[in-house]
């Protein structure tokens, strides 16, 4: 039953047990007019037997309402014991498929980057072409990861490009609107990662995650900065620490690969040095700006960053 067949539900109970109340009420109001009695008893004890029955009845109601219309009000009543067995069971299994990834075999953790390199197809490429690309790069990938993995547990994997569902697999991924979509612009870079944790003796298998190759940040590009004030003998390590990890989450936002992400600072000990200096000598607000050493683009497979000290964010 959804929220709407509920509230349905709800508002009938409230309906009927109005009208019940009600007409129980008016019973009681005429046996007291008319001093009936039932029984034999005094009219004071029937009025209490009126509204005691009319509580009972309001009660069955309810219950014969709540079972005629609702399948989980049936489970509550007659299947409860059997329901907590069943969420334990399941609770247990979670329990211990968590204890499994976080304690004991897992040898790839899923969206792990699986081979560093990455294909890049251009927009003038022919559809055989980027074919056979995408099935060259796949076959390299799997004897990649057959060496790397094997040694470690895991099943070597079987599949190669030429395999029919592989090939099917391959096609579709080429033919996704969001590549199509990224290759109207300019050229796709396809890398492999972990569609899932891989335990000891699972077969290898992995996934294609797909980027358009734009170019995400300009050189001499600001792209972060903390703000330090002057006059002090501040340790600017920690800001550049907090500067790349501000980069590398504006960079996935851009549309970078997570594996690539990663700020790279160019910074040589004496720029640090003068920078510090800078800061012990210097009198009110500094920031340490990060900017892009270079144009960024998915394909360079980090952020190279540069430090300044200046007196705007900017």
């Amino acid at each position: 039953m959804g929220t709407l067949g509920g509230l349905v539900l709800i508002v009938a109970i409230i309906l009927i047990a109005g009208v019940i109340a009600y007409l129980g009420d008016r019973v009681g109001h005429q046996i007291g007019r008319k001093r009936m009695t039932l029984f034999n008893l005094r009219p004071k004890y029937t009025s209490t037997i009126v509204a005691v029955t009319t509580g009972m009845t309001i009660a069955l109601a309810v219950t014969v309402l709540a079972l005629a219309f609702s399948a989980y009000a049936r489970a509550a009543f007659f299947h409860l014991d059997e329901i907590n067995n069943r969420v334990n069971q399941l609770q247990a299994q979670a329990d211990a498929l968590n204890k499994r990834a976080r304690e004991t075999d897992v040898v790839i953790n899923r969206g792990d980057l699986l081979y560093e390199q990455y294909l890049r197809i251009t927009p003038q490429m022919s559809r055989d072409e980027k074919l056979k690309a995408l099935s060259a790069f796949f076959d390299v990938v799997v004897q990649a990861l057959d060496r790397r993995y094997a040694r470690a547990g895991l099943k070597p994997s079987r599949l190669r490009s030429n395999d029919p569902e592989v090939k099917r697999k391959l096609e579709l991924t080429l033919a996704d609107q969001r590549v199509q979509g990224f290759l109207l612009r300019g050229p796709v870079i396809v890398i492999a990662i972990a569609d899932q944790n891989l335990f000891v003796n699972d077969p290898i298998h992995f996934g294609f995650n797909t980027y358009a190759d734009q170019l995400l940040f300009r050189a001499g590009q600001t792209l972060a900065s903390v703000e330090v004030d002057g006059g002090t003998a501040v340790a600017p390590t920690i800001a550049y620490g907090e500067l790349q990890g501000i980069v590398g989450d504006e960079a996935i936002g851009q549309g970078m690969p997570g594996p690539f992400s990663r700020a790279l600072p160019e910074l040589t000990p004496a720029h640090d040095r003068q920078m510090r200096e800078a800061i012990r000598t210097g009198q009110g607000r500094f920031y340490i700006v990060a900017k892009a050493a270079i144009d960024v683009y998915p394909h360079s497979g980090a952020v190279p960053i540069a430090f300044e000290l200046q007196r705007t964010p900017k």
